[in-house]
């Protein structure tokens, strides 16, 4: 009886099927739905948030381009080529 307790196999065996059972059990409660919403839902409104402030970044970078060559005249031979 007590080789059975020093069996190494078995008891990888057992905490197989006991993680196998708790993780299914984790994994269908609705607690870790509700935190696996809240988490996607952060991250989309963060890329969202990214890809704004990045789009105003760029704006403003032309923007200060744009000033850059009006003040070096760059933007009147541009027009008139065109």
């Amino acid at each position: 009886m007590l080789k059975c307790f020093k069996n190494e196999k078995l008891w990888c065996a057992i905490g197989g099927a006991a993680a196998i059972i708790v993780g299914k059990k984790v994994l269908t409660a609705k607690k870790t739905r509700e935190i696996a919403v809240s988490g996607l839902a952060k991250g989309m409104k963060f890329k969202s948030d990214a890809k704004a402030k990045f789009q105003n970044m760029k704006d403003e970078a032309s923007d200060i381009c744009y000033d850059a060559k009006t003040e070096a005249g760059l933007n009147d031979e541009e027009t008139a080529e065109a």
